[in-house]
């Protein structure tokens, strides 16, 4: 099944606006074949010229802002937040407080109108609501929970077994489902 998406806007959608569905991969980090499928069951608008399909820049800004995919370096990031779940659950107190260190140490080596430091406050925020409102950002596909996690105070509490463990699930896991056709 193929979609055909007009633009009703006014608009024109250029030639140098539109992605093939390789190069639509290379910004989600997936294999071209799950592009393909994502048009075919209509999760990502595309235009067919001829027999190719043609994903707009704007549809995929969109398709990413949304959290419907999350690039790979996100997606493993995903996978680690999940991994400090156990440990957040089993011993809040000790997470919480390396949570807190970090941000502290970190907080006097960033520019105090910076970004990081606008991250560290807003994980500082977080902290502060406690277990739940931690967990929720650490599992959740928001683009805002990816900003967050992109940011991340909880270095050090998995260790590095725990780490490497989570590192080669994940491979496994992405390379079952990105597998190319």
């Amino acid at each position: 099944m193929f979609f055909v998406f007009t633009y009703d806007y006014g608009d024109m959608v250029t030639e140098a606006q539109l992605l093939t569905t390789g190069q639509a991969a290379q910004v989600l980090g997936c294999s071209r074949q799950h592009v393909v499928d994502l048009c075919d069951a209509g999760r990502l608008p595309c235009s067919v010229i001829g027999s190719h399909r043609r994903i707009a820049r704007g549809d995929l800004q969109s398709f990413l802002d949304e959290g419907q995919v999350l690039r790979r370096e996100e997606e493993r990031s995903l996978w680690l937040h999940r991994a400090l779940l156990g440990p957040l659950l089993r011993d809040p107190e000790r997470v919480l407080a390396r949570a807190r260190s970090n941000i502290e140490r970190w907080s006097g080596t960033h520019r105090a109108d910076g970004m990081t430091q606008s991250w560290l406050r807003e994980w500082e925020g977080l902290l502060d609501q406690g277990v739940d409102a931690v967990a929720d950002i650490l599992a959740s596909r928001t683009p805002r929970a990816v900003e967050l996690r992109a940011n991340s105070p909880f270095a050090g509490v998995l260790d590095e077994q725990e780490r490497l463990a989570v590192h080669q699930s994940f491979r496994r896991h992405w390379a079952a489902k990105h597998r190319a056709a």
